[in-house]
């Protein structure tokens, strides 16, 4: 069985994250975070426009860093942010930005599955 496993190497220390697309769940679960992230980002955006000191914007900003920062944790595995990040609470941009860059392996191994579906399917018409 050949295995769809890509290590991205994301800091200095040489420690890196691992995408398995053998894994069925793995692109299902980055398309959901994805969203997610897009709907808390409006959402935040709503909440911190009826914000109206600087305690208010601090704690909504906080409260969504951590949530973000476990939602790329789960999906990614434990300890991740560190790895990517340091020892730092990242912001939203800096979790916008990391999915956005890892979309690439998600759109290669998108078209490599349609092309596989396309054969097998093909295959089973009697077609080439």
């Amino acid at each position: 069985i050949q295995r769809n496993v890509k290590h991205i190497e994301v800091n200095d220390n040489g420690e890196f994250i691992t995408l398995d697309f053998n894994d069925q769940s793995l692109p299902y679960r980055f398309v959901q975070t994805m969203k997610d992230i897009y709907a808390k980002q409006q959402e935040f955006e709503k909440k911190l426009a009826d914000g109206d000191n600087m305690y208010t914007v601090i704690e909504l900003e906080h409260e969504i860093n951590l949530y973000f920062k476990e939602k790329i944790d789960l999906l990614f595995g434990e300890d991740t942010c560190r790895k990517v990040y340091g020892d730092i609470l990242p912001s939203i941009e800096m979790h916008i930005d990391l999915l956005n860059q890892l979309t690439p392996y998600f759109e290669e191994y998108t078209k490599m599955r349609r092309e596989k579906m396309n054969k097998y399917n093909a295959g089973r018409m009697g077609n080439v």
